[in-house]
């Protein structure tokens, strides 16, 4: 997943300068960790500082996030010579570009405490940095003010209704919008990646590729893209046209935390930002309405992000060591789940998410309910929901295209897959 709370690049912050008195030895370790999480910056370069003083190490953590384009960014530290110790991929479609460079981790301790890892023909390559969840975040004392039960978001004529209940008491309510959500150029992730996945993967078990391996063959289900197709236009339809044309993602979760719309377009990640927006309000997430009538049960939850290993790292047993003890020890568990506020995904984690969101996700994991796939998107061509699908998007949320000229173009795009 792409998370995007910051623009710009927060790039090379080295720090644990090794201290007075090591070995020359130890002075020549180092450790480069390559992410694109912004919320995790700060927290990790504290745990990296202490981790690299305890262990003589000097760690430098580079995020790229935002505007900076992350693929191209380690495009040219490969080319350069300079590819990072521990570096971040999403998904089959991120190992896929890297898989030559990228090294097994079987066997490593980290790998018996999870259920997420990443792995590929039986393989384990890619170390989970967390269990996230997406959809339409909800205001639940919006809701309550309003009558509207949770419960009934569910289908199309569910959400349906209760959209339309809202846009009748915006003033009353102190509303600018129902929906909170983006399209415009430079947002398209969201309803690119995200959304769309929803068409791959609602519904469905976790592990069921029925609909995905259908797309990567090209093949559409035509009843299914018109019910997602309807689902689309209901969204827009209830979000204000600046916001879709205009507004970014940071605007989005500030918009939804000062209380100025009852639903928003993002996950769990957005949680810092909405608190730091006012958003004290009680909040979770509801099952998508992309079925038509037939009632959504579940939550798109999973871990999109992984750390990998290059092969080639000179110092690949201390890469190894600092993801184990990342899981194994007391700061390195406390690190994306008290500092960060994500959702572990080691079950020797004992700490809970204390934000709202990331909660609400980590209870509906607890309690066993429905859990969609998360990353089926990651499966398409590089690029495909960003690139691909989400100007087709940007069209239809700015009237640029009718509702059968949005679902021709999907259309269209998925029958064009297999020539990519």
């Amino acid at each position: 997943m792409k998370k995007i709370v910051k623009l710009g690049v927060v790039l090379l912050l080295a720090f644990g300068m090794v201290a007075c008195g090591k070995s020359s030895s130890n002075e020549s370790k180092s450790l480069v960790i390559y992410q694109n999480k912004a919320e995790m910056t700060e927290p990790l370069q504290a745990y990296a500082k202490k981790w690299g003083d305890e262990n003589g190490v000097t760690v430098t953590v580079k995020t790229c996030t935002g505007s900076c384009d992350y693929g191209a960014q380690m495009k040219a530290d490969i080319n350069a010579g300079e590819t990072s110790d521990i570096f971040l991929v999403e998904g089959l479609q991120g190992y896929n570009q890297y898989k030559d460079i990228i090294a097994p981790m079987d066997g490593e301790a980290w790998t018996s405490e999870t259920n997420y890892a990443f792995k590929v023909d039986g393989k384990t390559y890619g170390f989970p940095v967390a269990v996230e969840g997406w959809g339409l975040a909800y205001n639940k004392d919006i809701l309550d003010k309003a009558g509207i039960d949770v419960a009934t978001l569910n289908t199309y004529s569910g959400y349906k209704a209760a959209f339309e209940k809202l846009e009748s008491m915006k003033t009353e309510l102190g509303l600018t919008g129902v929906v909170s959500n983006v399209t415009a150029s430079g947002n398209t992730w969201v309803m690119g990646n995200h959304d769309f996945n929803a068409y791959l993967s609602s519904g469905l078990a976790s592990d069921d590729r029925t609909v995905l391996d259908a797309t990567l063959a090209g093949k559409v289900d035509e009843t299914r893209l018109q019910n997602y197709t309807k689902w689309v236009e209901l969204l827009f339809a209830h979000t204000d046209t600046r916001l879709l044309t205009v507004g970014t993602s940071d605007e989005q979760f500030a918009l939804f935390g000062e209380g100025k719309y009852a639903f928003m377009h993002q996950g769990t990640w957005g949680d810092i930002n909405v608190k730091n927006a006012g958003g004290t309000f009680n909040m979770g997430f509801a099952p998508y309405g992309t079925l038509g009538e037939t009632a959504a049960d579940g939550l798109f939850i999973g871990a999109s992000s992984f750390y990998v290993l290059n092969k080639d790292s000179a110092n690949i047993d201390l890469a190894k060591k600092f993801l184990n003890e990342l899981v194994s020890t007391e700061a390195g568990q406390k690190v994306v789940v008290e500092e960060v506020g994500l959702i572990s995904a080691f079950k020797n984690n004992a700490y809970s998410p204390k934000l709202p969101l990331s909660a609400f996700v980590a209870q509906w994991v607890s309690d066993g309910k429905p859990a969609y796939s998360f990353s089926n998107i990651y499966s398409l061509p590089d690029g495909f929901g960003t690139n691909g699908v989400g100007p087709i998007f940007g069209l239809f949320a700015n009237k640029q295209i009718t509702y059968d000229q949005f679902y021709k173009q999907m259309k269209d795009k998925i029958e064009s897959i297999p020539t990519m």
